[in-house]
C-alpha cells in the first residue's frame, strides 16, 4: 500500500493489514514502529499518534476504513492490550484497597478575625509549626510592645532597694544610740518599723516585676494565636479562605500528611488470625509505579463485621519523596497468609467430601 511513496529522512511509512484484508498506509514521523501486519496487530505500548502530538496518522490508501475509524480501532486495541498486561501481573486473589493520606487536617483559627495575609499556597509542602496565615493583629502587636516595656522597667525596683538600704542604716544608728542611752525605745521601734516597711516594698516591687513578665508572655501568646501554623508535616491540598475574609469557626485550609501513606483494606473473615501487626503486603496501585510497593501492617481490627463478614486492616506505605499519589484505588495481596487460608479451605473441603463419601 505504501509502494510509490517517496520516503524522506523524517517520514516513514508502515503498512497494516485490516481484518477485511484491505491494506492501509500509515504515515508517521521518526519513532519506533508500533504497527505490524496480520489483522491489525498492535504492540502493547502507547501508540505514537497518542503519545506524540506531532505524529500524523492518515489513511492515504484505505479501502473500506476511514481515518477516524482506524484511530478508534487502534486506541481500543491499545487499551485492551494494556489492561491485559496489567492484570497478568496482579495475583488473582488480590483484594481491593484504598491508598489515603495518613492524616487530613482542616486548619482553623482559635480566634476570630480578618485574614491579613496567606503565607502558603495550594500544593506547597509545609512543616509542623510553619506559619500558614496571618490575621490582622495591630491591637495585639501594640499590647505586646506595651507589656514588654513594663516588664523591662526597673526604676521602681531600684527605688525600693535604695529605700531598704537607707532604712537599714537608720536602724543601725538607732541601735547604737540606744545602747548609749541617747534615744528612747520608742524611736528605736519606729526605726525598726520603717525598715520592715522598706523590705515589704522591695518584695512588692519584685512581685510586680514577675507579674509584668507574665503579662508580656500572655500578650505574646495572644498575638501568636493570630498566626495560623501547620499542625503537621504535609502538603496544602486546599485553600478554603482568602485574604480579607472574616474567620470565626470555619477552616482556612486543608493539610494532608503524605508520608507515610495509609492503606485501608477490608479482608474476608477466612483470613482472620492469619494477619498480624508487622506483616508485609504487596501493593498494586491504580497508577503504575516504577518500583514494587510494599506496606507494613499497622492495625488489625479485633472484631469482625457480622453484616459483611469482613474485618479491617490498616497498613503503612512509605512515601518519603511524595512520589505515590494518595486517593487512588489499589490491589493488595498477602501472599503467605492467603496461601495458608486457601490451603485450609481446600483441606476443609477435602475433609467434608471424604466424610460425605464415608456416610454414603
Amino acid at each position: 500500500a505504501c509502494r510509490g511513496e517517496s520516503p524522506k529522512s523524517e517520514i516513514k511509512f508502515v503498512t497494516i493489514q485490516t481484518k477485511t484484508g484491505a491494506p492501509a498506509c500509515v504515515r508517521r514521523k521518526t519513532g519506533p514502529t508500533i504497527m505490524k501486519h496480520s489483522n491489525l496487530m498492535i504492540q502493547p505500548m502507547l501508540p505514537a499518534f497518542i503519545r506524540n502530538p506531532v505524529v500524523e496518522v492518515s489513511a492515504l490508501k484505505t479501502v473500506g476504513l476511514k481515518t477516524a475509524t482506524l484511530k478508534i480501532i487502534v486506541l481500543a486495541v491499545y487499551i485492551f492490550s494494556t489492561s491485559v498486561t496489567a492484570s497478568e501481573s496482579i495475583p488473582e486473589d488480590a483484594l481491593d484497597c484504598l491508598i489515603e493520606p495518613w492524616v487530613v487536617s482542616d486548619v482553623g483559627s482559635p480566634v476570630q478575625g480578618v485574614i491579613a495575609e496567606l503565607l502558603v499556597d495550594r500544593g506547597q509542602r509545609v512543616e509542623k509549626g510553619q506559619p500558614l496565615a496571618q490575621l490582622e493583629s495591630g491591637v495585639e502587636d501594640s499590647d505586646v510592645a506595651l507589656a514588654k516595656i513594663r516588664a523591662e522597667t526597673e526604676s521602681e525596683l531600684v527605688a525600693r532597694v535604695a529605700e531598704k538600704k537607707l532604712a537599714k542604716l537608720a536602724l543601725d544608728r538607732m541601735q547604737d544610740m540606744n545602747k548609749q542611752k541617747l534615744v528612747s525605745a520608742q524611736e528605736l521601734d519606729e526605726s525598726k518599723a520603717r525598715y520592715q516597711i522598706a523590705s515589704a516594698a522591695l518584695s512588692l516591687a519584685l512581685e510586680n516585676q514577675k507579674i509584668q513578665q507574665l503579662e508580656l508572655k500572655r500578650s505574646q501568646r495572644q498575638y501568636a494565636r493570630r498566626i495560623l501554623t501547620s499542625p503537621l508535616d504535609g502538603v496544602v491540598v486546599e485553600q478554603l479562605a482568602f485574604t480579607g475574609e472574616f474567620v470565626y469557626d470555619n477552616p482556612v485550609m486543608t493539610i494532608a500528611a503524605l508520608s507515610p501513606l495509609r492503606v485501608e483494606v477490608m479482608l474476608p473473615a477466612r483470613l482472620f488470625g492469619t494477619i498480624s501487626q508487622g506483616d508485609v503486603a504487596r501493593i498494586h496501585p491504580e497508577i503504575e509505579s516504577a518500583s514494587e510497593l510494599f506496606a507494613t501492617v499497622d492495625v488489625v481490627d479485633p472484631l469482625l463485621d457480622s453484616r459483611s463478614g469482613t474485618f479491617g486492616v490498616r497498613l503503612l506505605l512509605a512515601n518519603t519523596d511524595y512520589i505515590i499519589p494518595a486517593g487512588q484505588r489499589c490491589r493488595i495481596s498477602f501472599e503467605p497468609a492467603m496461601a495458608a487460608a486457601n490451603s485450609d479451605d481446600s483441606a476443609l473441603r477435602d475433609l467434608t467430601t471424604s466424610a460425605a463419601k464415608d456416610g454414603d
